[in-house]
């Protein structure tokens, strides 16, 4: 525009002053028709950069969401990622669980094999039985082989039992067992014995204190009494009655296993 406003006031000082050929004039003509060509050039040129600077604008703002949207899916399989490690790290722990309670049910398989042997003349006579429950090993001894009917106090036969049981017992120091006293539901009432509360228990520690003295570890034994209230039979017949008055001496499973944070693993 600068350009062109001079050409023109040039020009016009030229005419004015009257003493300019034609073949000047048509010069500065062409020269005036050359800046305003070369004026035009650049005013495109001008345009175009402008055009080109508002697309490298519109690049570097797609180019910025893309960054934003990227920087989003990295924070997103990162934390993908972190989830897949823990759930990992989980799968590791469970299997290692899974794995302790394999070689405890193993291991508890052997005993429950040695106990049948050491026993077996006694499970044989239908002395005791021995068996598994829900993933323990019960040994199952009726009163009439320890006990006379409402007393606490052991018999010869009784002690003759136990003390083959407690060479059994002995043997795994590292294992724990319960003894339970379980009796019918047929009321007792006595100085001794208000109920079959006082009865069970007083026959579970009667066992308890035998075993100790024939060997077992005070540590790894313990008592308890159920009265009536756990039957494995009907208490309506006579032979359920004497079915259900027991003594149980348990070997517990390994709680500190057991206790493993295992959601949905079920214990054999």
């Amino acid at each position: 525009m600068k350009f062109r406003t001079m050409a023109l006031f040039s020009a016009a000082l030229i005419l004015l002053s009257g003493c300019v050929s034609s073949g000047k004039y048509e010069a500065t003509l062409a020269e005036m028709d050359t800046m305003r060509a070369t004026l035009g050039s650049a005013q495109s040129e001008i345009s175009r950069n402008r055009q080109q600077i508002e697309e490298t604008k519109q690049a570097l703002e797609a180019a910025r969401k893309q960054v934003a949207t990227t920087r989003d899916d990295v924070m997103e399989l990162e934390a993908k990622k972190m989830a897949l490690q823990q759930e990992l790290s989980d799968s590791q722990t469970q299997l290692a669980t899974l794995r302790e309670i394999e070689a405890e049910t193993t291991r508890r398989n052997e005993i429950y094999a040695q106990f049948v042997n050491r026993l077996k003349t006694m499970i044989d006579g239908g002395q005791l039985t021995v068996s598994i429950e829900q993933g323990r090993i019960v040994i199952n001894l009726p009163n009439n082989v320890l006990f006379k009917s409402g007393s606490a106090n052991l018999n010869p036969e009784g002690t003759e039992a136990l003390t083959q049981i407690a060479a059994a017992v002995s043997q795994f120091s590292d294992r724990r067992f319960q003894i339970e006293g379980h009796t019918d539901n047929m009321p007792i009432k006595s100085a001794r014995f208000p109920s079959n509360w006082e009865l069970s228990t007083s026959r579970a520690l009667a066992v308890v204190h035998l075993l100790i003295e024939l060997g077992v570890t005070s540590e790894n034994i313990s008592a308890a009494g159920f009265g009536e209230f756990r039957p494995r039979a009907d208490n309506e017949t006579e032979e359920g009655r004497q079915f259900n008055r027991r003594i149980e001496i348990i070997m517990l499973p390994n709680l500190d296993i057991l206790s493993s944070e295992l959601p949905g693993v079920v214990v054999p």
